[in-house]
Parts: C-alpha cells; structure tokens; sequence
C-alpha cells in the first residue's frame, strides 16, 4: 500500500470537481478509483499581505501503481503556467 500527501494552492472545490468526474465519491470528501483511493481536506487560506492563497491537502491511498498513475493524472489535470 503507497501513501502520497499533496498539499495544494488549488481550490478545493476545483479539485472536488476533477474527482468527481474521475472516481467515485463516498463521503466527507473521499473518492475511490480503480485501486486507489483519495481523501480530500479544505484547509485553511494562507494570506500573504493583500493575497489570499487556498490550501487543500490530498491524500492518497492505494496500490503503488494505481496510486503513482492517480496523483500523475492529477498534477496534469491541475498543471498551470504563470505569466
């Protein structure tokens, strides 16, 4: 069984919606896919003088595989470019 945590600057709610188009979800913001299974956590804003920045953490759980293969699809799907 393989554990990654992400700590991520996306909203949580973007990241709510990517998953439930690619795994099922099950309650209180756990989706499972094929062998492996993501917990996903609403943290609270960081601020930095005027900025707010979103923190959620994801933490997946699962076959090392399925799980490497999972939290790629989902750097990809996330992937952003600034100017």
């Amino acid at each position: 069984m393989k554990e990654v945590i992400i700590d991520s600057g996306i909203p949580c709610y973007e990241i709510e919606d990517y998953f439930k188009k690619e795994a099922t979800p099950l309650n209180s913001g756990k989706y499972v896919g094929a062998n492996w299974e993501v917990a996903v956590d609403q943290r609270k804003d960081q601020g930095y003088k005027h900025m707010r920045i979103p923190r959620t953490r994801l933490v997946f759980k699962g076959e090392e595989g399925a799980v490497d293969r999972a939290v790629q699809n989902y750097r990809r799907a996330f992937l952003r470019g600034g100017a």
